[in-house]
């Protein structure tokens, strides 16, 4: 049996063994510079990731790590749209 391996870090952080084998007759001859295929990497912009980090892109959820911010922002949001509310019925 023909084989190659290939020892990679995964994204947890542990090791790991990739093996590709053959039982017919095409001979696996490789050399270890080979990539089988590479890790695709999304491209994000400037702005979008300055927005996800602010506090109107945070994740929104209870059990997200942005829920105080966010519960925050609507309480105050809130407030102002009442005291808006409040200042047109007056005039």
């Amino acid at each position: 049996m023909n084989n190659i391996s290939k020892d990679f870090v995964s994204d947890d952080g542990t090791n790991e063994t990739m093996i590709a084998s053959s039982n017919d007759e095409y001979k696996l001859n490789m050399d270890k510079k080979y990539v089988l295929a590479n890790r695709s990497q999304k491209k994000e912009s400037k702005l979008s990731k300055k927005f996800k980090n602010s506090i109107l892109g945070t994740d929104i959820g209870i059990k997200s790590k942005g829920f105080s911010n966010i519960a925050i922002l609507a309480t105050v949001i809130a407030i102002a749209a009442l005291a808006v509310i409040y200042f047109m019925w007056r005039f």
